[in-house]
């Protein structure tokens, strides 16, 4: 069974998912191959570059919406960390996610994500609880294509 827990801690939001049965390559690739990430992040678009400095951008059709950054680093089948905005707010400063899979004992891979930073204001307290809401319903979807 998959356990997905997200959590508000402040500066970011932090998430951890337990993917029975899927290795590590397979757990990061959810991130880093356009045709696998679409399946789980609603048909979206995406295009990286995984090099540090390599483009990692996202386009969602169905808001429509693109959002930008940069990978800032990349280790297959271990981390991502990459930079995002969305291009229509360049105002807003940008943030990162970091993606980390391990290898669990048991032939399942543990997940984890670190989302952030965010300011301590009312812009960085929405941005959180919105960011927090969208990893609780994506995650699922992400934990069904890849253990399904």
């Amino acid at each position: 069974m998959t356990s997905v827990t997200v959590r508000d801690d402040g500066q970011a939001v932090r998430a951890a998912l337990l993917l029975p049965g899927c290795t590590p390559e397979r757990a990061l690739q959810a991130f880093t191959a356009p045709d696998l990430l679409a399946r789980w992040w609603g048909n979206a678009e995406l295009t990286a570059e995984l090099r540090p400095g390599g483009r990692y951008d996202v386009w969602f059709a169905g808001i429509p919406a693109r959002m930008t950054g940069r990978v800032l680093r990349y280790q297959p089948a271990s981390l991502l960390e990459f930079s995002w905005a969305w291009a229509h707010q360049p105002e807003l400063p940008p943030r990162s996610v970091t993606v980390e899979v391990a290898a669990v004992g048991d032939g399942s891979t543990a997940l984890a994500i670190e989302h952030g930073p965010h300011a301590e204001d009312e812009g960085g307290r929405a941005a959180r609880a919105e960011h927090r809401e969208g990893w609780e319903y994506f995650l699922p979807r992400l934990a069904a294509v890849l253990t399904g």
